[in-house]
């Protein structure tokens, strides 16, 4: 299979693996080449070969009295190590090699140059190189000999052309286990990576024995976020089945209507069909809306926030309602500050609040009271506030509490019409606002309270 140029480009593990090997082989090389360097250069400081030439030197004319002899022997060994160095054609230059007698006159000398004045080894500048200098005096000969000194540059490429044939040795002695290390190490993964290729489109676990204790974690992400998608495709299966339930019963309605309307002959009949005919149309209508909300509320995307005053909202809902209220002789009530300005999301507010008054005034007999509390919450300054819809109605047991805000839920004992829709809407409002909704006991121990509560960011430090 052929691929192109661009996939040996991507990110990979192996590759990346590999590099950091090449990157570490590379730095103990040039360690070992540092290191090499630093005792090369603290032995020529301290015991430099020039000496030892120059001991042997000193050594064989020692016992010659005659300074033609003298001069012979120094003169072979002067040819001896410089035709050494140039075969070598590493080092640079030839040794300089000094004979003088007792009284200081010069014996013999193989290349022209000043003579060397300090005792034992030092570094001196001849002839504007810079040289190891040995003079030893004897009793009868002075030998002197100048060696030049090694650049740093060659003398590092002498050093890694010494080392670098053995880290070229070594070098696939160290990456070839690393490879099958690196190949065998990446083994599960890709075992993982096959596993996933064979989940069906119904999320399950893996069911995999992850032994590595690097895949562990990984393997239990994808476990439970295989399990949240199941039970999110779970719940999205009931509720289709469920909206579509609702939806069956007044849809029926509507063509069981829409069928004695065309077949009556007479007009009070004509006029019952179509009294129910519509009342079937208005439910269906709420119904689809309250799951058009439900579906909006549901989304990830982030809603427009706006500065709203939750005081001036809340009463203009109210007046709204106030003639459906008057109709079931309910009495609504306000009690909130003048102003709450607020900076949150309108519509998911609105939503709240519409739906908890919508759910008071359908449930709450006749005669009963229906309280709206606003309040700021929180330290002051901040922006957290409160909501309340308070009323005396007939309540809901403790136990079915948390029960209320499932979708389609509706008491065993309810006999007003209605979708279950309502709290559940509430509910996933709250979650957009940052809240969070409970239901406690109402006014006077009776009925219901709705209470949402949002907590706000501190005020910020200097603030007024």
């Amino acid at each position: 299979m052929r691929y192109p140029a661009w996939h040996w480009l991507r990110p990979s593990l192996a590759r990346r693996l590999v590099t950091a090997l090449l990157l570490a082989f590379a730095l103990v090389a040039l360690t070992l080449l540092g290191q090499s360097y630093v005792e090369t250069r603290q032995q020529m400081a301290t015991n430099p070969g020039i000496r030892q030439l120059g001991e042997l030197m000193a050594a064989t004319v020692a016992q010659l009295d005659e300074g033609p002899l003298a001069a012979q022997a120094v003169a072979g060994l002067a040819d001896h190590i410089n035709g050494m160095r140039r075969q070598a054609r590493r080092l640079p230059g030839e040794v300089v090699v000094q004979l003088f007698d007792a009284q200081g006159r010069l014996v013999y000398a193989n290349l022209a140059a000043d003579p060397i004045q300090r005792l034992g080894v030092s570094e001196q500048s001849m002839a504007g190189r810079q040289h190891w200098t040995w003079r030893g005096d004897g009793p009868r000969w002075s030998v002197r000999l100048a060696e030049p000194t090694l650049p740093e540059l060659t003398m590092l490429a002498w050093m890694a052309g010494e080392l670098g044939p053995q880290m070229l040795l070594a070098f696939p002695f160290v990456l070839l286990p690393v490879l099958l290390a690196v190949y065998s190490g990446l083994r599960p993964l890709r075992q993982f990576a096959h596993r996933l290729d064979q989940v069906e489109s119904e999320p399950a676990p893996l069911a995999m024995n992850l032994r590595y204790a690097e895949l562990q974690p990984l393997g239990r992400a994808f476990d439970a976020l295989q399990e949240r998608l199941r039970l999110r495709m779970a719940r999205e299966r009931a509720f289709v089945q469920d909206a579509a339930h609702e939806l069956r019963t007044p849809l029926a309605v509507i063509a069981a209507q829409t069928h004695v309307l065309v077949q009556a002959a007479h007009e009070p009949v004509r006029q019952e069909a179509g009294e129910r005919l519509l009342a079937a149309i208005r439910r269906t209508s709420h119904l689809s809306q309250q799951l058009l909300d439900l579906a909006a509320l549901d989304g990830k995307a982030e809603r427009q926030r706006q500065r709203l005053d939750l005081v001036l909202s809340s009463a203009q809902l109210l007046a709204d309602l106030h003639g459906r209220a008057r109709e079931r002789g309910l009495a609504l009530a306000l009690e909130a500050p003048e102003q709450l300005p607020r900076e949150l999301d309108a519509a998911a507010f609105l939503s709240v609040l519409h739906n908890l008054l919508d759910n008071a005034l359908r449930y709450v007999q006749a005669g009963g009271q229906v309280l709206l509390t606003l309040a700021a919450d929180g330290p002051e300054g901040g922006e957290g506030w409160t909501l309340t819809v308070s009323d005396d109605g007939p309540g809901i047991a403790e136990a079915d509490r948390e029960l209320v805000f499932e979708r389609f839920w509706r008491g065993p004992e309810v006999e007003t019409p209605g979708s279950g829709l309502g709290l559940a809407i509430v509910r996933q409002a709250a979650r957009r606002l940052g809240g969070q909704v409970s239901l406690t006991a109402g006014l006077g121990g009776r009925g219901c309270a709705f209470t949402l509560r949002v907590p706000g960011a501190p005020p910020a430090f200097g603030s007024s």
